[in-house]
C-alpha cells in the first residue's frame, strides 16, 4: 500500500508518496498559502500531477482536527479552517486526518520503542511547537485533541504573546522559529562574532546550541534564557505525566548540535526527582521526515 502523505507547517508543505515499509519513495515541499481556496488547489494540483499509485492520502496538521468530518479546525500558524471532503474524489475510507505531533510520536513509537517503552511525548520545533503523547502504548486524544503542549504557560511575562493570544507560552519563547529570530538578533548586535559569522552560512537557528561556537557572554545568555524555558517545559510535562521518554524532532532536528546536552545539563543543576529518573532525551530517528512516515503509518493503522 502506497500513501500519499502530508506533513502541513506553518511555514512549509512537505509531501511524499510511503509505501507499506515506510519508506520515502518520493517526497518534496511547497510553501505553505494563506487560505484554504489556495490550499486545496494545492492538494488537488498534487494528487493531479503524482506520477506514483497511492491508495491513501494522509494528511498532518499542526493545530486542532475533526478527524470524523475530514475538517482542520484551527491552528496558531494556520488560522484558517479547511474542509478536505473538497478535495477532488474525496472518499472517507481513503482520507485521514490528524495532527503532526500526533503522527510523529505515533511514528517513533511504533517503529523504534515499541519494544522498549510503553510512555513516550514527542515534542517537534519549528513554527511552532507541536506534542504528541503515547501512553500505554496508544495516543492519548483527551476529549479529541490533547498534546498541545506548545501551549504550556511557562512564563508570567505579559509581553510575550503568542499567536494563540495568550501571553508566555512555551511556543512564543523557545520555537525553532524564535531560535532564528535570537540568532539574527545576536548577529546584528556582535557582526563579527563567530556566531554571526556561522549564523550567516548556515541559516540555521539551532547552531546556538553548537558547543564548539564561542559564544559571547551576551549570547551565552540568549542561548541559556531558551535552554531554561525548554527544560522547565520538559520538566513541567514529566511531572504530569510521568513519561519514559521524551523525542525532540521538526525542522530543527537534522541540525540539533548539542541542545540535548545543554537540555540535560540544565535540568541535572536545577531540578531534583527524589525516588525517580527523569527520562531520556532523544533527538528524532526520522529528523524532519516524521510527520510524513507518521500520518502515512497511521493511515496503514486506522
Amino acid at each position: 500500500m502506497n500513501i500519499l502523505s502530508f506533513d502541513v507547517g506553518g511555514t512549509s508543505i512537505k509531501y511524499g508518496i510511503v509505501n507499506e515499509h515506510s519508506e520515502i519513495k518520493f517526497k518534496d515541499s511547497i510553501h505553505t498559502p494563506s487560505n484554504e481556496d489556495s490550499f486545496l488547489e494545492i492538494i488537488n494540483s498534487i494528487t493531479s500531477k503524482n506520477k506514483m499509485k497511492f491508495d491513501k492520502i494522509s494528511v498532518a496538521m499542526p493545530g486542532f482536527i475533526d478527524k470524523q468530518n475530514a475538517m482542520y479546525l484551527y491552528g496558531t500558524n494556520i488560522k484558517y479552517k479547511i474542509d478536505f471532503k473538497k478535495i477532488n474524489n474525496f472518499s472517507h475510507s481513503n482520507f485521514l486526518i490528524d495532527n503532526d505531533g500526533n503522527v510523529a510520536a505515533y511514528a517513533e513509537y511504533h517503529l523504534n520503542y515499541r519494544d522498549k517503552k510503553t510512555n513516550l511525548i514527542m515534542l517537534t520545533f519549528g513554527t511552532g511547537i507541536g506534542g504528541g503523547i503515547i501512553n500505554d502504548g496508544k495516543l492519548l486524544r483527551g476529549n479529541s485533541n490533547a498534546g498541545e503542549l506548545g501551549h504550556m504557560l511557562i512564563s508570567d511575562n505579559i509581553e510575550i504573546i503568542c499567536n494563540c493570544g495568550k501571553n508566555g507560552c512555551l511556543e512564543a519563547i523557545v520555537s525553532a522559529k524564535k531560535w532564528t529570530e535570537v540568532c539574527n538578533e545576536l548577529s546584528l548586535k556582535e557582526p563579527d562574532s563567530e556566531l554571526a559569522i556561522l549564523f550567516q552560512q548556515r541559516k540555521v537557528g539551532s547552531i546556538l546550541f553548537d558547543e564548539k561556537v564561542r559564544l559571547t557572554s551576551v549570547q551565552i545568555l540568549a542561548r541559556d534564557r531558551i535552554i531554561k524555558y525548554i527544560s522547565r517545559g520538559l520538566v513541567s510535562i514529566f511531572e504530569i505525566f510521568n513519561n519514559e521518554l521524551f523525542i525532540l524532532g521538526g525542522s530543527m532536528s537534522e541540525e540539533a548540535y548539542d541542545l540535548v546536552n545543554l537540555i540535560q545539563q540544565n535540568i541535572h543543576n536545577n531540578f531534583e526527582f527524589k525516588g525517580r529518573v527523569f527520562p531520556d532525551i532523544k533527538i528524532s530517528n526520522f529528523q524532519s521526515d516524521s510527520g510524513i512516515i507518521g500520518a502515512a503509518l497511521l493511515a496503514q493503522h486506522e
